[in-house]
């Protein structure tokens, strides 16, 4: 099996790690393997890392136009971006493909979808997207013949069964977040982990990819302000906001994290999170019932990202010049997280996503029931 996802942000490739360790907890006999698929492509070059960077400048730049013209672009003409890609990198992902001999292939990113589908017309072998977005998503997902959709956000069914004809093969398998919260973490015991006090704590998270000047904005609203509450400043990847956050905490009691694997704790640890509309960030926020004020969105690729988690009442939009405001009200009455937001509900169902997904595929592949604990 290959689980196979892409650089464009972080929620591609987490989807398609949360997937392949599921398969191989369940089923050790699988050979299953999740890659970048801009790994393979070029080799020599390191693409990934560029179309990573060349990412991160156009979501992050000019207020993020160059990204949003050209995700409005991608959703009119998906036919040409995948031909284009198809154009430059079919041959490079066909020879990929030939050395991993894959009879099952769930992609993670539309692209590496189409790429794959294209290049393995004919062979017998299923491509499956898992569409990474909620709501009306990029209509680049729908472009290609797959064996099946499997959907992350019940919102996106209409949309997609509109794309591709009522009875094509849609399902709603939900968001498969990082496997570790499977495994729910007392506060307490997550904020002696990681050496914090107990008392009211505010994760703000710019994602694993980094971005979000929001969250930045946030941070220095909360630095500069006389509440007495406990920040964990989360700067992904990205070594420029790592620097800010690590100058802002320099002379003040704040922990500060850049790509870690520790996410889960973190989660555990925080009363709220403070953040971009991320899906799957958004998603891992309510599976862990932490509720999230959104403070930053990728331009045309999340705002309904962020009406979506609005409507399920997991999360609020602000400005990041309103925060201070909001944690305040939070800090003086943490009851009021639960009067406001809506906890449980989402929580269940996020934490559904491996029997869905197992159901999703029982026709191609057994996904056992996870071991019991005695």
């Amino acid at each position: 099996m290959l689980v196979v996802g892409a650089p464009f942000g972080d929620g591609h490739m987490r989807a398609a790690q949360a997937v392949g360790r599921l398969l191989r907890e369940r089923n050790p006999d699988l050979d299953v393997a999740v890659e970048d698929v801009c790994v393979h492509l070029f080799r020599p070059l390191r693409l990934h890392r560029a179309l990573r960077a060349a990412y991160r400048w156009s979501t992050s730049r000019l207020r993020g136009r160059p990204h949003h013209r050209l995700y409005q672009f991608a959703s009119r003409w998906p036919g040409i971006v995948c031909g284009l890609s198809n154009l430059a990198f079919g041959r490079s992902t066909e020879k990929w493909l030939r050395r991993m001999m894959p009879d099952l292939v769930i992609a993670t990113h539309p692209v590496a979808g189409y790429l794959c589908a294209h290049r393995l017309t004919g062979r017998g072998v299923p491509v499956i997207p898992l569409v990474t977005d909620s709501g009306p998503v990029n209509r680049i997902w729908f472009h290609g013949r797959y064996d099946r959709l499997l959907l992350t956000d019940p919102g996106t069914r209409d949309d997609a069964a509109r794309a591709l004809g009522p009875t094509s093969p849609v399902i709603v398998v939900g968001a498969p977040v990082l496997p570790a919260l499977q495994a729910r973490q007392q506060q307490a015991e997550a904020r002696r982990r990681i050496g914090l006090d107990q008392r009211f704590t505010v994760l703000l998270t710019a994602g694993g990819a980094g971005l979000g000047q929001g969250v930045l904005a946030a941070a220095l609203q909360l630095a500069d302000s006389d509440l007495d509450v406990q920040l964990i400043l989360n700067a992904g990847d990205n070594k420029a906001l790592l620097a800010r956050f690590r100058d802002l905490a320099a002379h003040r009691p704040f922990l500060v994290r850049g790509a870690s694997d520790d996410f889960d704790v973190l989660l555990a640890a925080c009363d709220l999170v403070i953040g971009k509309a991320g899906w799957f960030t958004l998603n891992e926020a309510a599976f862990s019932g932490r509720p999230t004020l959104i403070v930053d969105v990728v331009p045309g690729q999340e705002e309904s990202n962020a009406r979506a988690a609005e409507a399920a009442r997991t999360a609020r939009c602000v400005q990041p010049s309103e925060v201070v405001s909001w944690v305040r009200r939070y800090a003086h009455a943490p009851h009021l997280l639960r009067t406001d937001f809506a906890v449980d509900g989402p929580a269940e169902f996020v934490a559904g996503w491996p029997d869905r997904l197992a159901n999703a595929l029982s026709d191609l592949v057994t996904i056992a029931d996870p071991p019991r604990v005695a």
